[in-house]
């Protein structure tokens, strides 16, 4: 699909979607075609930095943000670090198979000289494993279990057989490796992060929330997604997610780390965690994997991002389908039909939204909570959220309120980094101090885009003082056209 012209868009009526949002990752597939896939339905962009270089990734993100400058559209940009990926080395002999029953040596090393010697090309695993823990290579097709300690080697057996090669991905489902995350290259990845002005950066291979804490530290003010991809961060989700501002669901490492049988109910139990626990969540991985090479996804496909919606996410990404795939765009609005199709089922809009949570007693949460009950009591359509940090946005959006919520900042960093949370219309606003020539001024604004209509009920959540961060105390029933005087 040839990319239209910036100059032939109309103005947006409607602006980013405010259901189920789809990030896209950004490869040399689609780096040329970002306005088209803005108008598709892409609200987030991914530029995955296991790949490509730093100037590669710079040019992509200034794109990103050209395109979305011509679609008066905002839009998220968010950066995956690779973490402590495990890997094997250099084998002796190249590509080999391995035969059930076999006996093999793993060790510590970044390369073997012995057909019979596996080396793993990272520290700690030795001091991790114990006699039983399965040892999963190329991506689970061979499966080895630690028959005895030997020295720095363990010894194994092939349970699983099938064939490996050099540098291909290691996982240790069993063991507790202590794995230095951030890495030195991640520290590289995350300076560059904060120098492009990336939005949200996705944190691979977490096993802890103390990780997330030092990331944290590296790179404040953005939105942090731990990717949950080892069976370790599942075991300690809870404490993970109130590190992060959000978790991905990341189906492709976690579906070797535990049984395939399994996944499909863990991907919801990590939804409704993060729901719980006030955090957005993103499914990802070959999701559309078909549309690499074709224009139409399977059936299955299309039944697996449904019911991702229908589990509640906030958002389903893309991958390779949009980063090397030959239909980036089709991609995008096969991914946008599935999902509003999807809301506008009766059991979408059954979706539970959470409880109030008694560890976060603010004024921010009751009135979030308020509008939400609000809204579904009256039947209102839109919730326009003034805000300066986007907490009260979040808090509203984990509600899974059937209306819109518009929400209006003059932060460009909190813009941006609302375009992962369903059911949200991130807006620029110009920060006003007096409350009734805000609600005055949003009023005129929505009404000039054609986001509002005179005689339209909205209810507006604000905070008094204006233009303080988590300052939330104040939420109105409005009929627009009428005054907006607070007396």
């Amino acid at each position: 699909m040839p990319t239209p012209s910036v100059h032939s868009l109309e103005t947006p009526s409607t602006w980013i979607r405010a259901g189920t949002k789809i990030v896209a990752t950004i490869g040399p597939a689609s780096e040329d075609k970002l306005v088209a896939m803005i108008r598709a339905g892409m609200s987030v962009a991914r530029i995955n930095f296991s790949h490509g270089t730093a100037a590669e990734h710079a040019r992509r993100v200034a794109a990103v943000r050209a395109a979305s400058e011509a679609c008066q559209t905002p839009i998220g940009i968010l950066a995956d670090i690779q973490g402590p990926k495990l890997r094997l080395g250099k084998l002796a002999a190249g590509p080999r198979a391995l035969f059930a029953g076999q006996r093999v040596r793993l060790i510590e090393a970044s390369s073997s000289s012995d057909p019979d010697v596996i080396p793993f090309y990272f520290h700690g695993f030795r001091g991790a494993m114990r006699v039983g823990h399965r040892v999963l290579l190329a991506d689970a097709a061979v499966e080895l279990v630690a028959e005895r300690l030997d020295g720095d080697a363990v010894v194994a057996v092939v349970a699983r057989e099938g064939e490996i090669a050099d540098r291909r991905g290691v996982h240790l489902p069993d063991s507790l490796l202590s794995s230095d995350l951030p890495t030195q290259q991640d520290r590289e990845h995350i300076q560059l992060a904060r120098e492009l002005g990336i939005d949200l950066l996705g944190v691979s291979f977490v096993s802890r929330s103390e990780e997330m804490d030092r990331i944290r530290e590296l790179i404040p003010g953005v939105g942090l997604i731990a990717k949950i991809e080892r069976k370790a961060a599942l075991e300690n989700l809870t404490s993970i997610l109130r590190a992060s501002e959000g978790v991905m669901v990341a189906r492709g490492d976690l579906g070797v780390e535990i049984s395939l049988e399994q996944l499909p109910l863990v991907q919801k139990h990590i939804i409704q965690e993060a729901l719980r626990e006030g955090r957005y969540a993103i499914t990802a991985t070959e999701m559309l994997e078909s549309m690499v090479e074709n224009s139409r996804p399977t059936r299955a496909e299309v039944t697996d991002v449904a019911n991702a919606v229908l589990d509640g996410t906030d958002a389903v990404m893309l991958s390779a389908e949009t980063a090397v795939g030959r239909h980036p765009v089709e991609a995008v609005e096969a991914m946008t039909r599935i999902a509003r199709a999807a809301e506008s089922s009766q059991r979408y809009s059954e979706l539970r939204g959470a409880a109030f949570r008694q560890n976060e007693p603010t004024f921010s949460n009751a009135t979030a909570m308020a509008a939400s009950h609000a809204a579904e009591a009256l039947g209102v359509k839109k919730i326009i959220v003034f805000t300066e940090s986007g907490n009260t946005v979040r808090l509203l959006s984990r509600y899974r309120v059937t209306a819109d919520i518009v929400a209006l900042t003059p932060s460009r960093a909190t813009l941006h980094a609302m375009t992962v949370l369903s059911h949200v219309r991130p807006m620029s606003f110009e920060r006003v101090l007096s409350l009734e020539e805000m609600l005055h001024e949003a009023q005129e604004e929505l009404l000039e885009r054609g986001l509002v209509q005179n005689g339209e009920e909205v209810i507006f959540v604000a905070g008094v003082p204006a233009g303080v961060s988590r300052s939330t105390n104040m939420m109105k029933l409005h009929r627009i056209g009428e005054a907006t005087r607070m007396h």
